[in-house]
């Protein structure tokens, strides 16, 4: 990712490691909704909780408003973003598409870990039968689009993929309350499932299909939440 001056904006000094490390607990702090959309996050309550200067956080705040998950405001603020309808069609339009050409992106076989990864979040899966922990879901359905990315070899395409599902995984969760749990659960299991099954059998164009679907069926549940005009998170 480049900044303005178009240099990496993780220079290779003495914070590399912690403004990554950083960058990736805030980023899964907005994917599982500890900061909801509209949140505002203070750089100096940021800065004093990791112990680092507002130099090296504002690294990490300016990627992740690279990757429309943040927006500055005025003063020392920044704003967790929210996804409208029409921004929302258009990124899983995107998606679609993406999905529907996985084949072109991943090399058989598929890792061993790809798939031991996917079946035991399956098993926690089951758990959300009787738990009803939306933290729990979330992290599920995150780790699971982990695994699958990491089967993916195109590294370009993998990061665009990545950053598509952490602009909009958060606004599925953030509907999941205005929607039928036992569902939502059953489908996350049901889906994942159907993934191993054709990863297993080398099938790629069969998982991108499935890839696609799967996307649109999502797109459909969220979008009657989102165009009913209803705040995205309770």
């Amino acid at each position: 990712m480049g900044s303005a001056t178009g240099m990496n904006i993780f220079d290779a000094d003495q914070s590399f490691n912690s403004v990554s490390e950083i960058y990736a607990i805030l980023r899964n702090r907005i994917a599982l909704l500890e900061y909801s959309p509209g949140t505002k996050l203070s750089e100096n309550t940021l800065a004093a909780e990791f112990g680092i200067s507002r130099t090296p956080l504002r690294k990490v705040l300016q990627r992740l408003e690279f990757e429309h998950l943040l927006v500055r405001s005025q003063g020392s603020y920044t704003t967790v973003t929210e996804v409208d309808a029409r921004t929302l069609s258009q990124i899983y339009e995107v998606r679609m598409v993406l999905a529907e050409n996985l084949y072109r992106f991943i090399d058989l076989p598929i890792p061993a870990s790809t798939i031991h990864s996917l079946q035991r979040l399956v098993e926690e899966s089951e758990q959300l039968q009787s738990n009803h922990n939306i933290h729990l879901l979330g992290r599920i359905h995150r780790d699971a689009e982990e695994a699958l990315a990491a089967a993916i070899s195109n590294i370009r395409a993998r990061e665009i993929i990545e950053n598509l599902y952490f602009e909009i995984g958060r606004i599925w969760l953030s509907c999941v309350p205005k929607l039928d749990w036992k569902e939502e659960v059953e489908l996350l299991s049901s889906e994942l499932r159907e993934l191993i099954a054709v990863l297993q059998r080398g099938d790629l164009r069969g998982f991108g299909f499935r890839r696609r679907n799967q996307a649109a069926m999502a797109f459909e549940r969220i979008f009657k939440v989102i165009s009913r005009g209803e705040p995205q998170c309770d």
